[in-house]
């Protein structure tokens, strides 16, 4: 089939490559010149600066890690000294516990919010499974609200930079969401490894495998040699003239009979819509997938980027970064230690810190002039992790829609808009919609084949 790819995004490049792979001429149809959407990496002052995400996790046999396999994308573990990570809450910069023996100990927690947490699994599972319900809510319900506060509230912000009371725990989280259907995350966690034991006991005595497609590779955090960028940059390659930069698509219309797409004045079998969907809108001549696509949010994003002499900041040297609490009279939401994660990141003898600023809990920080950025950044940076030196090296990156919001309800949005695209050969794909990680983006592609494939013939 012939596929046209509209956005050279992550997600775009993710599917068009699965697209290719499966035998279908694909033609991707990107607006800019150059590919990777937010997605992208560059050096200034010798300091390497992701312009958004900056890794994924191993794991999933699907996601970032397979595909930079397969790309032959070399790939660097996280450092060993970034596994500490911290929490400003109360004015304070407070370790986050890594084992039962640190929340013992931790102040992060009175005792009160420690007994609350113990008290998990005997909490009676929630009834109401038909309504979604915001992160914040479950974490209350199951945790207490001290762990929500301190522990699950900054974990949302760190993904979406986002209020926890406005992220949905079914899209926003579905492991969780899974595991508390089967009773909460301890009885859950339970049932899930005793299907699992099962299932390996039944294969050995019926001598058949289990269907669970290819295995896990490896665990830990992982990023392309020299960010994020390099993978980006492998699958423009694989694609080769395929992929069509400086592409402008002024319409996408279907057929009579939705038997094609025709996109400005060329026609194929079918279309990917990957580019973000407030985008999309304008683009779309079916409106009724016009109204549902109006449905989806995205928050600004702003990252400042401080650079530090080694010996002015010895604290950054020790952990993956902090996240801050809300109602805490900073507007950083957090600080990644990029230098210290991964190696080549900073001149030698300098650290490169990451503040994090705007999102959905702040929108208006990312709208200020690039000189109050650094400003409040600087600032924040002396509150929060004590570093009182000028910094060497100050940039921004900013993006006005940049982190998709999923809003309690978001898994409705998602299937009333998907089942109004599909009706007229379209595929909606990219961080709007099945998740907006690195591995999200990556392992929607077999979803996108998937759903094309069955236009076919």
């Amino acid at each position: 089939m012939k596929v046209a790819v509209v956005g050279g995004g992550l997600g775009g490049l993710a599917a068009a490559h699965a697209l290719l792979a499966a035998g279908h001429d694909v033609h991707v149809l990107e607006e800019h010149a150059r590919a990777g959407g937010v997605i992208g990496t560059s050096t200034v002052d010798g300091y390497v600066r992701e312009h958004a995400a900056s890794s994924f996790l191993g794991g999933p046999p699907h996601g970032a890690l397979a595909l930079c396999e397969a790309l032959g994308v070399p790939v660097e573990q996280a450092s060993p000294r970034a596994k500490r990570r911290w929490i400003y809450i109360d004015g304070k910069l407070r370790a986050l516990p890594r084992n039962p023996i640190e929340l013992v100990r931790s102040d992060l927690l009175t005792w009160r919010g420690k007994l609350d947490l113990v008290r998990e699994p005997f909490r009676p599972a929630r009834t109401d499974r038909d309504h979604d319900e915001s992160v914040h809510a479950f974490a209350a319900r199951r945790l207490g609200a001290e762990a929500a506060r301190a522990i699950v509230a900054p974990a949302v912000t760190g993904i979406y930079a986002a209020d926890a009371h406005s992220i949905s725990l079914e899209a926003g989280f579905p492991r969780i969401a899974a595991l508390e259907a089967d009773g909460g995350l301890v009885r859950g966690l339970a049932k899930q490894a005793a299907r699992g034991l099962a299932g390996k006991l039944m294969a050995r005595v019926t001598g058949k495998r289990t269907a669970e497609g290819p295995s896990r590779t490896r665990r830990g955090m992982f990023a392309p040699r020299g960010g994020l960028g390099a993978l980006i940059e492998a699958l423009s390659q694989r694609l080769g003239d395929r992929l069509r930069l400086a592409t402008q698509v002024e319409s996408i219309a279907a057929t009579q009979g939705a038997k094609s797409i025709v996109i400005d004045d060329e026609t194929f079998d079918a279309a990917v819509l990957a580019v973000p969907a407030h985008h999309a809108v304008g683009m779309v001549n079916v409106p009724e997938l016009a109204t549902r696509l109006r449905d989806f949010r995205r928050a600004p994003a702003a990252l400042v980027y401080l650079g530090f002499p080694a010996t002015a900041a010895p604290d950054v040297q020790d952990g993956f970064g902090a996240l801050v609490a809300q109602g805490e009279d900073v507007r950083v939401l957090g600080f990644v230690f990029e230098s210290t994660v991964w190696a080549q990141r900073a001149p030698a003898g300098h650290v490169l810190v990451r503040c994090i600023m705007g999102g959905g809990r702040d929108p208006a920080a990312a709208a200020l002039p690039d000189s109050e950025l650094i400003a409040t950044a600087v600032a924040d940076v002396g509150t929060v992790l004590g570093i009182t030196a000028r910094p060497t090296h100050t940039s921004v990156v900013r993006w006005s829609h940049g982190i998709a919001q999923y809003g309690v309800g978001h898994r409705d949005r998602v299937r009333s808009a998907v089942a109004v695209a599909r009706a007229h050969r379209i595929v909606l794909a990219g961080a709007d919609y099945q998740g907006p990680a690195v591995n999200d983006l990556c392992a929607d592609a077999a979803r996108v084949v998937d759903e094309v494939r069955s236009w076919a013939g």
